[in-house]
């Protein structure tokens, strides 16, 4: 009852608790930053790091920030209408696009989930 009071940040910190009091293997984390002001989500990424580094467990990240997926994600899948249309890391997924993809500083992963999945997404399709 006395989570209804916290702020948004605080029930995320609350949940990512929660989810390690029996040291998981896997952690499943479903777009955690969703909401949340930058400090709180970077507060939220370094924690992300440190779980990974410390326990060696598996983090599995669902996001719609594609920075946030590049910054903690060692291997990114990009998924598009239900389907893998991409898997490797940020380096080889950048690398996939960059020979389409006119840039000075190379491709940003926004850029190839453009690319590899087309410009319309199908919301757009259907219009």
């Amino acid at each position: 009852a006395i989570a209804m009071f916290l702020s948004g940040g605080m029930k995320r910190r609350l949940n990512l608790a929660c989810g390690l009091m029996h040291d998981p293997k896997i952690l499943f984390l479903d777009e955690p930053t969703t909401g949340l002001d930058p400090l709180t989500r970077k507060q939220l990424w370094e924690t992300v790091r440190k779980i990974a580094t410390e326990t060696k467990a598996t983090i599995i990240l669902t996001t719609h920030y594609i920075e946030e997926a590049e910054a903690l994600c060692d291997q990114i899948a990009f998924v598009n209408c239900g389907q893998i249309v991409a898997v490797g890391s940020p380096a080889e997924l950048k690398k996939r696009a960059e020979k389409k993809t006119v840039r000075i500083q190379g491709p940003t992963l926004e850029d190839v989930f453009l690319k590899l999945t087309g410009t319309k997404l199908k919301e757009e399709i259907g219009k």
